[in-house]
């Protein structure tokens, strides 16, 4: 478990972002070095249906891009859960396109006692060449979105005769399917990696 440390008022910042944009899922980037964080940038929330789902405005990502030049890097990628607790949803996990970057969520499904957690979003454990139609049959895949299927495993996963997933890692996953408009779906393995946090004073 690695950690990253969030300084006191850059987590108000996110906390008041948060509240501000609720009911929709607020979201946002974090610029930082060595684990630690620097400095917070809102984003628009652009996703088709801001109330489940997120997606950073292209003019906040292009900010985030010269960051580089400076030397800092985008350390963390932000966005609240209105409703849910603080645990990456198969939506989260199907766009997590940056897999160096710690996925921060702040869940505001108790108002007054708001949780933040953290995680790396990775490629989990290889599926095994021709397994996908009997891991499709075998588990209970939940339809996320249109288009979208996934299916949750805790570690250890289940016990299954079509189930041979060697989970090296040691870390719960999501088995997302994507269907394109031709019925084609390709699954992918996801893992959940948490990430220790550290608020601390300015």
């Amino acid at each position: 478990m690695r950690k990253l440390t969030i300084p006191q008022n850059i987590y108000q910042a996110m906390l008041a972002h948060a509240r501000q944009e609720y009911p929709r899922e607020a979201c946002g980037l974090l610029r930082g070095r060595g684990r630690k964080v620097k400095e917070f940038l809102p984003a628009q929330n652009v996703a088709a249906n801001p109330l489940t789902d997120y997606q950073v405005d292209s003019a906040t990502l292009l900010q985030a891009l010269e960051w580089e030049d400076i030397g800092d890097e985008l350390i963390a990628i932000f966005h609240s859960h209105p409703h849910s607790p603080p645990y990456p949803s198969a939506t989260d996990a199907a766009q997590a396109f940056y897999p160096d970057s710690v996925y921060l969520i702040l869940s505001l499904q108790k108002r007054e006692e708001p949780q933040m957690a953290g995680f790396f979003l990775r490629p989990g454990p290889n599926i095994p060449q021709g397994t996908g139609e009997e891991l499709r049959r075998e588990l209970n895949f939940i339809q996320a979105r249109p288009g979208l299927f996934s299916a949750y495993l805790p570690y250890p996963p289940p016990n299954s005769p079509q189930l041979s997933i060697p989970n090296s890692q040691q870390v719960a996953f999501y088995l997302i399917i994507e269907e394109n408009d031709n019925n084609a779906w390709n699954m992918k393995s996801i893992g959940i990696w948490p990430v220790k946090l550290s608020i601390t004073k300015p």
